[in-house]
């Protein structure tokens, strides 16, 4: 049930992405996308010319700003569904976490 419900739901969405083409706003100041991968060769360059615990820090932290560029960048769209469809979409998706919950929870 809840597959389905999930099947009807994705064929509603659309989903798009403007990494390149937009940005992050970051503290109240707009980042260009580009920009945002200029910590991650720092941070390379710092490794590799003195490797050392904050290097390393550097790079995770560079790649968490990437990965939450990447997340903010990402729109979606639901089209135009009819009450009908959002109930039978519900019933169907919440009715099969359900069924799923019961059964995992269910101690014999």
């Amino acid at each position: 049930m809840m597959v389905v419900g999930l099947f009807f739901l994705s064929q509603k969405v659309t989903v798009t992405n403007s990494f390149w083409g937009g940005g992050m706003r970051l503290m109240g100041m707009h980042i260009n996308s580009g920009m945002v991968i200029v910590p991650l060769i720092f941070s390379l360059v710092w490794l590799f010319v003195k490797p050392n615990k904050g290097s390393k820090i550097a790079i995770v932290l560079s790649v968490i700003l990437i990965i939450a560029s990447l997340i903010q960048s990402t729109r979606f769209y639901i089209q135009y569904l009819t009450l009908f469809d959002w109930v039978i979409m519900l019933v169907l998706i919440f009715g099969g976490m359900a069924f799923i919950g019961k059964s995992l929870l269910l101690k014999n």
